[in-house]
């Protein structure tokens, strides 16, 4: 679990498989390290917590070109 500045604890998607699209048609899994290593890594906080609530949630969010979603029966 992250926590962000006021120790609060933010959304935790680690334990589901998420995968990311160009073109909402084909998905493809990236892995929970090159997710943080390389797209939430420099994220300022208050989008990183946009970001991990709506994955979270079941829906798909835009970022940098991709779509991210937990991969559906996952």
């Amino acid at each position: 679990m992250v926590s962000d500045k006021h120790h609060i604890e933010m959304e935790d998607i680690t334990r589901f498989p998420v995968e990311r699209s160009a073109d909402y048609s084909f998905w493809e899994e990236i892995s929970q390290e090159e997710l943080n290593e390389t797209v939430l890594k420099d994220l300022p906080e208050e989008k990183l917590k946009v970001f991990l609530g709506v994955v979270r949630s079941g829906s798909a969010i835009p970022l940098n070109g991709y779509y991210y979603r937990i991969r559906a029966g996952g």
